[in-house]
């Protein structure tokens, strides 16, 4: 299997149709025609991700967040994307992203089923990263809390509700940055709306809705997807071709809290 073929496997489980205009999932650096026998999977791209990949005979790195973003005028490989770029040219390693094709296609529901949520679902066509879910019989707020720090990995979820004493019977999510759709996590009926990077004055207008808002640190609530999405490639990988493997890298240093 060659870097193109890879590409084609990855299309089966997260169509790159299904990424925003805006986004840029795909071939980050590399070889089209390069063979690939071993794939390592992370979060982000980084230096580090970059050499544990080649450490570990990886011939690609598949990212959920893309190496490059924004236009790039230049390459300078003392900044972080220009070391990146330098690593993975150097050590034969090709960057690949799943950015917001795996978030349409797999990232929020595998979110979803590690709450264990039931009757899933993007209730609007127009917010296709919005996922809601009901749970099977309704438990306290605490509990909730509790359940998702265990199922997702977390170090840390701020919470913010009215009522801390309420009941949950129906949650909605988005993985990372989804401030913008609690107004319909809150029009669908949902008791509480899990995502990262939510703003102070967001955060007034949802709690004065009666909308509980959960808010765990982006790349961590991200993270616990991870695993589905090598799950999903092997599945996809008919022939047993590829190695897979999930690198215990983070891209940002864990913060100092006291």
């Amino acid at each position: 299997m060659n870097v193109r073929e890879f590409l084609y496997l990855i299309d089966k489980i997260a169509p790159f149709n299904l990424a925003e205009d805006w986004d840029n999932s795909g071939l980050m650096v590399g070889d089209y025609k390069a063979a690939v026998k071993k794939i390592a999977v992370v979060l982000d791209p980084s230096v580090e991700a970059v050499k544990l990949a080649a450490k570990n005979n990886c011939d690609v790195l598949l990212c959920h967040h893309p190496l490059i973003f924004r236009p790039v005028k230049k390459i300078e490989f003392n900044d972080n994307t220009g070391a990146i770029i330098k690593q993975a040219v150097i050590n034969g390693v090709n960057i690949i992203a799943a950015h917001t094709n795996w978030d349409k296609a797999g990232l929020n529901v595998s979110l979803a089923k590690l709450l264990g949520l039931e009757k899933i679902s993007a209730p609007d066509p127009e917010k296709p990263f919005l996922i809601q879910g009901a749970l099977n019989e309704k438990i306290s707020l605490k509990s909730f809390l509790t359940h998702i720090k265990n199922s997702w990995n977390l170090t840390r979820l701020d919470c913010y509700a009215k009522n801390y004493d309420a009941e949950i019977s129906r949650a909605a999510l988005c993985g990372g940055s989804g401030a913008e759709f609690w107004r319909a996590a809150k029009f669908f009926n949902n008791d509480i709306y899990i995502t990262a990077d939510i703003k102070y004055h967001e955060l007034i207008d949802a709690n004065n809705s009666g909308l509980i808002i959960a808010v765990p640190e982006h790349g961590e609530m991200e993270r616990a997807s991870l695993p589905e999405l090598v799950n999903l490639i092997s599945s996809v990988d008919e022939n047993h071709e590829l190695e897979i493997i999930l690198l215990d890298s983070k891209a940002l240093t864990p913060p100092l809290r006291f």
